[in-house]
C-alpha cells in the first residue's frame, strides 16, 4: 500500500484541523489543490473516488457531514452532492 500522501505535505495531519475549504467539480482527473484530507459532503449519496492508494473506487457510499477519506479525486457519476475537499 502506498503512503498516505497527506504524510508528505504536513506530517501526521490525522489530529490537525484543516486549513482550506474547496468545492469539488467532478472530474476523472486529480483535485486541483492535491490529495484531499476529508471531504464534506451536503446530500449523502456515492461516488466514485480515487483514493491514496491510486485505486478507483466505484459507488462509495458517503454521509452527509464528514467523511475522513484521503481522496485523489472525486470522478464523475455517483449521487453525493455539494461535496467541499478538507485540506
Amino acid at each position: 500500500m502506498a503512503s498516505n500522501p497527506i504524510d508528505y505535505r504536513y506530517g501526521d495531519a490525522s489530529s490537525a484541523p484543516a486549513d482550506m475549504v474547496v468545492p469539488v467539480t467532478k472530474a476523472d482527473a486529480a483535485l486541483p489543490n492535491g490529495p484531499c484530507r476529508c471531504l464534506l459532503v451536503g446530500e449523502a449519496g456515492t461516488a466514485n473516488i480515487r483514493d491514496a492508494s491510486g485505486t478507483v473506487r466505484e459507488d462509495v457510499p458517503l454521509q452527509q457531514g464528514y467523511n475522513p477519506i484521503v481522496c485523489l479525486e472525486v470522478r464523475t457519476g455517483g449521487s453525493a452532492s455539494d461535496i467541499w475537499a478538507l485540506y
